[in-house]
């Protein structure tokens, strides 16, 4: 279903997925919630390649997530609950970093997968998962060259 493992960054087909909206990306790779409260697995996995993938090709640059993710690792390093408020108070972040921004594609598709992820969590275990959810999507989104 997300298999990427046979693409190269050049070709045509894969440059003919990066035409879709980011709402159609998000409708025809499901997120699935057991990536967040159960495992993760090798879905998820090319799940988040090809998620970082058209991130990095929409114009989705680091330093628009950088104060994100960084609060994500702040609150991994911490306790779950002495920082969930911390953490809920992220999803208005993205939604007005996504505001600013609206033309890019590759931040709405950040704000919509987070958005569905963080339903998810509600203890530090699923938060973890999260936070490493996440972390996968941004190393293939610099990967396949997402900028600074």
């Amino acid at each position: 279903m997300y298999d990427t493992s046979n693409r190269s960054k050049n070709n045509s087909e894969d440059n003919n997925s990066t035409k879709l909206s980011a709402k159609d990306w998000f409708n025809k790779y499901p997120f699935l919630k057991d990536w967040i409260t159960k495992e993760a697995d090798t879905k998820m996995i090319n799940y988040a390649e090809s998620a970082g993938r058209f991130m990095a090709d929409e114009g989705l640059t680091n330093s628009k997530i950088r104060s994100i993710y960084g609060e994500i690792k702040r609150i991994q390093m911490g306790n779950f609950e002495d920082n969930k408020a911390s953490f809920l108070l992220l999803r208005p972040k993205v939604a007005y970093a996504y505001g600013r921004e609206k033309q890019n594609r590759g931040l709405e598709l950040f704000k919509l997968v987070f958005d569905e992820a963080s339903k998810y969590v509600n203890d530090q275990i699923t938060f973890n998962k999260f936070a490493n959810f996440f972390e996968a999507i941004l190393a293939y989104h610099k990967a396949y060259g997402g900028k600074d």
